[in-house]
Parts: structure tokens; sequence; C-alpha cells
């Protein structure tokens, strides 16, 4: 493969989980915003965490700097979701949550 070719695909690769993430950000606006997770499933998402985890396990095993770093950053915004989730779900519905 050509060293231009592979530059572009690794690049590419990181842009491209900075697009699945967006989505997840918008969302964890959203609650924020609203402060309330009500209508978004926990377990879901933490199964998304759990399998995103593993991926980037395999990834780091691969050795691949550009998948590594961009399986971090989705990883991060995975749990930074379902805390907020978890927070607005659980502890606000109690009055814990401070605003």
């Amino acid at each position: 493969m050509n060293e231009f070719f592979s530059t572009v695909i690794n690049y590419g690769t990181l842009i491209a989980y900075i697009a699945f993430s967006t989505d997840l950000v918008m969302q964890i606006a959203q609650i924020y915003r609203r402060k309330s997770s009500a209508d978004v499933s926990w377990f879901g998402t933490a199964t998304r965490l759990a399998g995103s985890s593993v991926i980037l396990l395999k990834f780091i095993s691969l050795k691949d700097p550009y998948l590594i770093v961009g399986q971090i950053f989705f990883t991060a915004t995975v749990a930074t979701y379902l805390f907020f989730i978890i927070r607005y779900r659980f502890f606000a519905a109690r009055g814990d949550v401070a605003e």
C-alpha cells in the first residue's frame, strides 16, 4: 500500500470516530438541558460501552495508534454518555444531583 493512501486511511479513521461520537455528544447535551434521561436505555448504553472496551483491547493488541486513539475517544464518549444517563435517571430522581 502506498504511503499517501495509508495516511488518508489513517486520518479518515480518526475523522470517522469523531463522526461516530458526535451523535453521543449531542445526546449528552440534550440530557443535560432536559435534566432527564428517562427515555434512554442505560442497559443498551452499558452494553455499547462493554463492546467498545473489548474493541479497544483488540486495537491495543494490534498496536495501531490511529485505531487506538479513535477508539479511546469513542469509548470515553460512551462512558460519559452512560454517566449522564445514570446521573439523571437514578440520582436526579432522588434529588441528589447538584445543578
